[in-house]
């Protein structure tokens, strides 16, 4: 039955997971609105990130979309619709590059919200 039960919330995480990284595919095609390089770690970044943006939307989401990269979204209204804002970060020489892509209307405060993370 504990097998079942495990197997079963493998299944629904990764497919959480890749419900999140096929939203923010669309962004991914998009010109970038910002990128940077912040001296805090990837994570410690992504952290801040998400802590500055969960002010401006309730709903900001963490995940990593491959093992060297990690990213923050907000979702757009409704279960299926992409995000209006996404951050890729990963590590650098000089600490944390990321790029910064998103909806045009929403994307300005956000990209302001994570220069202070730099």
């Amino acid at each position: 039955m504990r097998k079942n039960i495990a197997i079963l919330f493998a299944a629904v995480s990764a497919s959480a997971l890749s419900a999140c990284v096929s939203t923010d595919d669309a962004l991914l095609k998009t010109v970038p609105f910002g990128s940077g390089t912040s001296q805090s770690k990837p994570y410690d970044f992504i952290r801040c990130v998400k802590e500055k943006w969960t002010p401006i939307a309730p709903r900001v989401r963490e995940y990593s979309p491959s093992s060297d990269t990690l990213a923050v979204s907000v979702p757009g209204g409704g279960m299926t619709s992409q995000s209006v804002v996404l951050v890729i970060a990963q590590a650098s020489a000089n600490g944390t590059g990321y790029t910064i892509y998103g909806d045009v209307a929403a994307a300005g405060r956000y990209v302001t919200a994570t220069h202070t993370c730099d």
